[in-house]
């Protein structure tokens, strides 16, 4: 008897000792999906929850089933905050996977909710400049930053040639960025600036804009907004006649542009690309990506760079969340993300560090042809 207590004792003892197995984990996503950058948010969460659904069908992580809670916030700043700060009480996330916009971003991070928290957030849809230096240490970037993103597009006008060029943005702390950078990289290049024009943040009413750099006869426009009034760029871009070499950023929507432009309007219009995109590229983060939409996704979906970029921000917090031992936390999660090193995900890398919270510098220019295909 004295040898059977013992040996539930002893099993008692071990099972303390043994984690949680079958606990239910939340991360929570913050995006625009009804709003001015619908199309954007729509894809970024098409994207985590192929990847974190994928995770759970095979048994979770390491035991662990992950419940993905998205909130839209309309693309209000003062609402993504609000948002956040009431799900870090109600929802109590073990991480944040994608918050959609700069001015989103910025107001988190000013808030100092990220660092209050301890809660890291992973891939934030901005490339900002401003929000990267100095390193914040709650937030893990996935995208090239668009001080890279704008310095490429200078480059390319000055390599075909287009030295007289505008610039097209928003109002607002997205599109101060973008000038900013504008401003830099075309000094940097040897470019004159002739004409900027700025349209209210989120706005369809970019006629103003349109006409006084059309008037200044550019022979090379930057499309430095995102979204909806993307679309409607590069339709009053093409209706106003506008001859110059037409390149839109990462954060656009294709299938959007051409629905509302036209594939005429949009014929020739260059877009920088950020992730793969999985209607043309070969890595075999395209093909599981493909299978998992095939065989478990939505068919009214696209797949677009949009939705790689949710789904590679939902890998890395799945990956980083693997190499926590005992108990996740939220302290654990972030110091594993920071330690992680490089993640290889079918050819797209991440690579993290203490003092490194870029993670990738991945970059491509494709153009829009008479079809609507775009070509890299």
């Amino acid at each position: 008897m004295n040898r059977i207590r013992s040996a539930l004792l002893a099993l008692a003892c071990t099972l303390l000792t043994l984690p949680a197995w079958g606990a239910r984990l939340k991360v929570v996503q913050i995006a625009d999906y009804s709003s001015s950058r619908a199309s954007l948010g729509t894809a970024l969460r098409y994207g985590a929850r192929l990847a974190i659904e994928e995770a759970n069908r095979n048994g979770g992580v390491n035991g662990h089933t992950i419940d993905f809670v998205t909130l839209d916030d309309q693309y209000k700043p003062e609402e993504t905050v609000r948002l956040l700060k009431d799900a870090l009480n109600t929802v109590d996330p073990i991480a944040i996977v994608n918050i959609l916009g700069t001015g989103t971003t910025a107001a988190v991070i000013k808030d100092g909710v990220l660092d209050s928290a301890g809660i890291a957030l992973i891939g934030p849809y901005t490339g900002a400049d401003s929000l990267r230096t100095p390193l914040n240490r709650q937030v893990f970037h996935v995208r090239a930053s668009y001080g890279e993103e704008v310095d490429r597009i200078a480059e390319h006008f000055a390599n075909i040639g287009a030295k007289r060029v505008g610039l097209l943005r928003e109002s607002g702390p997205f599109g101060e960025a973008i000038g900013v950078a504008f401003d830099a990289a075309a000094k940097k290049h040897g470019l004159e600036v002739v004409a900027i024009g700025v349209t209210p943040e989120g706005s369809d009413d970019v006629a103003a804009g349109v006409a006084k750099v059309a008037a200044a006869e550019p022979n090379g426009v930057l499309l430095g907004t995102a979204g909806r009034p993307t679309s409607r760029l590069v339709k009053a871009t093409h209706e106003a006649g506008m001859l110059a070499a037409r390149i839109m950023l990462s954060v656009n929507d294709l299938d959007q542009i051409r629905e509302f432009a036209g594939n005429a309007a949009a014929r020739g219009v260059g877009k920088v690309a950020v992730m793969p995109d999985p209607q043309s590229c070969t890595l075999d983060l395209c093909r599981e990506l493909k299978r998992l939409h095939e065989s478990h996704g939505d068919p009214k979906q696209p797949l677009t760079p949009n939705t790689v970029e949710g789904y590679i921000s939902a890998r890395a917090f799945l990956s980083a969340l693997a190499h926590v031992s005992g108990e996740p936390t939220r302290a654990k999660l972030r110091a594993a993300l920071e330690s992680a090193g490089r993640m290889d995900f079918g050819g797209f890398a991440l690579s993290f560090g203490p003092e490194r919270h870029n993670g990738s510098n991945y970059m491509d220019i494709g153009v829009l042809g008479s079809g609507g295909q775009i070509m890299y």
